[in-house]
């Protein structure tokens, strides 16, 4: 991932409001007579908290909230809540101790809260799609934006604004950005990082440069709040950040988008110094579940960046990141055994392509079956009920991949069985793997040789 795309994410996987909540959900310590005080923690029921996994919570607020709590040395207690405003209303209130679910320092709500040190800059532009809209001459309520995150804050604070904005409290600013591409509503006001998040899924958008500069990020305490939590915050903050620890985190949860040009470097750096040692081991799967083996070590870097040790707070590991329950399925007994992993990762991946409905065929049974990967094949089969409801082809990948979004809208997910999803982010990770799999085929020589060298065995 590039530097540039990296800032343009980090403001939303620190914690920028998400779509409709799932159904709430914490992580509780329970206390006990004695003992440390629970430190209540905000996170966001956002994309960084990957409520569409099957193993529930994961994401960098989650982690950063986890090394915050050992750090102080206190049970952990989080609530998990959607909106901006909400969470300034619960820190003002004296319900939460902090939110690591970090807000843009806005003048709005400078005599409620108190931010620790800036950990990233966010930006602010319109979404559009057509004609780039004339930031000096809009139209008369023609800027949607929704009510209750940053964006209707930031917009009070800026002149050109003034009866310029359409305020929406029942959609977030994923739902208004489909209206925009679905041509309902003309524009809508978010951050950057938001727009990068969809932009997969909706390639007809555009947004406008930089609105009003940059907006410092930062995690926030109630105004009335424990001044020496903050202090506590700030230092952790600067310590993961001057080792580097914190770009290591946000490289393990960000999505991205694959080969940018800085990013060729790492992969092919990644390709010599990992690939080469695992790649027996991908061959021998895709032997045994008939499978390209080239495939299935682009899903591996896309998992796991082809770390044997990768893992994730909530208990995925290994190169394939497998949860316990599918590393028993698959027969698995030790996750961070590379072969084992592979192995494990390859046969279910098999195994999904092999639920499949005959009518769904190649290429479109290998794209869904890595989406159902990623976001559980209960949540493909309700998209796919779903994308024929629309008037869609439920065998046809285009299709649905056009649909999956609808799976983080509350007007959609709440008549699906299984609820709701990221519904964007198996979009990104299909995508993302396949020129994973593009670049290992044409951009590295060393790996087409090792191709070409089990091709001429067989």
């Amino acid at each position: 991932m590039t530097d540039l795309l990296r800032f343009l994410w980090v403001p939303l996987l620190l914690g920028l409001a998400g779509c409709d909540p799932a159904p709430p959900a914490t992580r509780d310590s329970t206390p006990t007579a004695v003992g440390p005080k629970p430190l209540r923690v905000i996170i966001r029921t956002a994309p960084p908290t990957f409520w569409g996994k099957p193993w529930g919570m994961a994401g960098l607020e989650l982690e950063l909230a986890e090394l915050f709590a050992a750090r102080l040395k206190r049970p952990l207690e989080t609530l998990s809540i959607s909106e901006d405003r909400l969470i300034v209303d619960t820190l003002t209130a004296g319900q939460a101790d902090i939110a690591v679910a970090s807000l843009p320092d806005l003048s709005l709500w400078a005599d409620r809260l108190t931010f620790s040190e800036p950990l990233i800059d966010s930006r602010y532009v319109i979404v559009y799609r057509g004609d780039a809209p004339d930031i000096d001459d809009l139209p008369l309520a023609g800027v949607a934006l929704a009510a209750n995150e940053s964006a209707y804050a930031f917009a009070r604070e800026h002149p050109e604004f003034i009866n310029r904005i359409r305020p929406y409290p029942e959609f977030d600013a994923f739902q208004l950005m489909r209206k925009v591409d679905a041509g309902t509503v003309p524009m809508v006001l978010t951050q950057a990082s938001k727009f990068e998040l969809v932009r997969t899924a909706y390639p007809a958008l555009k947004a406008t440069a930089s609105i009003g500069g940059d907006v410092a990020m930062g995690w926030a305490i109630g105004r009335q709040g424990d001044r020496d939590l903050l202090f506590q915050a700030n230092q952790l903050l600067t310590r993961l950040k001057n080792s580097g620890a914190l770009a290591e985190l946000m490289e393990k949860h960000l999505p991205g988008e694959p080969l940018k040009p800085v990013d060729a470097l790492t992969f092919d750096r990644h390709i010599d110094d990992r690939l080469t040692l695992y790649w027996p081991y991908f061959v021998e799967a895709g032997e045994a579940t008939n499978q390209d083996p080239m495939l299935l070590s682009a899903v591996a870097y896309q998992e796991s960046h082809w770390r044997r040790r990768a893992k994730s707070p909530t208990g995925v590991r290994g190169v394939m990141m497998l949860t316990l329950t599918t590393a028993k399925e698959m027969g698995v007994s030790n996750r961070l055994d590379a072969r084992s992993s592979i192995m494990g990762g390859a046969g279910y991946l098999r195994k999904l392509r092999d639920r499949l409905p005959a009518s769904v065929v190649e290429p479109d049974r290998t794209y869904m079956a890595l989406a159902a990967y990623n976001v559980g094949y209960g949540h493909l089969t309700d998209v796919r009920k779903l994308t024929e409801k629309l008037g869609g082809n439920p065998n046809r990948w285009d299709d649905v991949r056009d649909t999956l979004p609808l799976k983080a809208d509350k007007e959609y997910y709440q008549d699906t069985r299984y609820g709701y999803a990221r519904g964007w982010e198996p979009v990104a990770y299909v995508d993302n793997i396949r020129n994973y799999y593009n670049a290992l085929l044409t951009r590295n020589r060393q790996v087409q040789a090792l191709a070409l060298n089990e091709s001429s065995e067989d």
